[in-house]
């Protein structure tokens, strides 16, 4: 069963999948690279996508959290989008949306990215996540998720372990 956070997200990725496809930007962030973020705690951008990220959408960043498993990086301007959308969610009176308003909300962070391709990050967040020196940066089309690689190699595992059958029933018949 999904969770609600999961249910959003799902929903929020078909939206924005049709924004990009409508606006004819198709730069989009793939691929799982392996990294270490440094003495001070901060996370060198992988070449491969900093000056794309740069030209695309600037140097600033934002970081914010959706639940205990990842950090959610995205380019600022992406970011101002998915904001309104939490913002103007279905059922904001609800208790658990007004509650994953104030996490996702509530935790951003705007980062700007150094001269280094480095981004610094808050402390906070990378404990809320169980983030340690190892980790892995995820592309997943419009932002990353930064995983513990610890946690990443776990989640990765049951993703493995999956019923054909049973995500293509969750999915509607999709499949690549």
């Amino acid at each position: 069963m999904l969770s609600l956070t999961s249910v959003i997200q799902l929903c929020y990725s078909a939206v924005l999948w049709g924004k990009v496809y409508q606006s004819g930007v198709f730069f989009m962030f793939s691929g799982v690279t392996s990294l270490n973020l440094d003495s001070k705690n901060r996370l060198a951008i992988p070449a491969k996508y900093r000056d794309s990220l740069s030209s695309e959408y600037g140097d600033t960043l934002v970081v914010t959290l959706e639940s205990a498993n990842c950090l959610l990086i995205y380019p600022e301007s992406i970011w101002f989008e998915v904001r309104k959308k939490i913002q103007n969610l279905p059922n904001s009176v609800h208790p658990l949306v007004k509650s994953y308003q104030r996490l996702v909300l509530g935790h951003a962070e705007t980062l700007e990215v150094d001269k280094a391709g480095r981004i610094l990050l808050p402390l906070t967040l990378r404990n809320m996540v169980g983030l340690a020196r190892e980790v892995s940066l995820v592309g997943m089309g419009d932002k990353f998720e930064l995983w513990d690689k610890a946690k990443w190699d776990v989640e990765t595992g049951k993703a493995l372990q999956l019923s054909a059958e049973n995500l293509s029933v969750l999915l509607n018949g999709f499949n690549i």
